[in-house]
């Protein structure tokens, strides 16, 4: 069990000005900037912007998931969901619960959010499903319990609070399996 050992170490880096979570440079935001960063993710019509936002919130938190699960030698799937879990909540991201976690698919619920609530907060009742950032951590967890590569997982988004659900819900599935990387 891994609630007698720290998920974060963590430090503030005064030369760069910079935190630091478990050796990797975090820069935390408000729910203002997450907000207007997945409105830009939302408008733009150039590119696929709310994927790109999901992969960039994958590729940082599955750095941190993995390192975190090597250095402590956890292998146990239970340990490393609770692990998750945990940091999701550290990171400030909101309460994150795994209802589900398979290799070929899962299910995540967020009781709390803060891009939805943030959104909420700034803009009111979203028409669609804003939390692409809780998508790319989803991703991430899901490739860092399973010792898969980032991109292993697609995650949608089934419900939302930002839509004015109780909970959202996040399902994930294997693209590997589906022909994918």
């Amino acid at each position: 069990m891994i609630a007698n050992k720290p998920i974060m170490k963590a430090r503030f880096d005064s030369d760069r000005c910079r935190h630091v979570a478990n050796d990797q440079t975090l820069v935390l935001h408000c729910h203002h900037f997450a907000s207007l960063t997945t409105q830009l993710a939302n408008d733009c019509s150039l590119l696929d912007a709310k994927e790109l936002l999901a992969e960039c919130a994958e590729d940082a938190f599955h750095a941190v998931l993995d390192d975190y699960y090597r250095a402590n030698n956890i292998s146990d799937l239970k340990d490393r969901i609770e692990a998750a879990e945990y940091y999701f909540s550290e990171s400030g991201l909101g309460k994150l619960k795994v209802t589900y976690a398979g290799t070929c698919a899962g299910e995540v619920e967020l009781a709390h959010s803060h891009v939805d609530e943030g959104w909420i907060k700034k803009w009111g009742t979203a028409s669609e499903h804003v939390n692409h950032i809780g998508r790319g951590y989803v991703t991430a967890a899901f490739s860092a319990f399973f010792d898969r590569p980032k991109r292993s997982y697609a995650a949608v988004e089934r419900q939302s609070i930002a839509c004015g659900a109780p909970v959202s819900v996040i399902t994930v599935t294997d693209i590997i399996e589906k022909g994918g990387i």
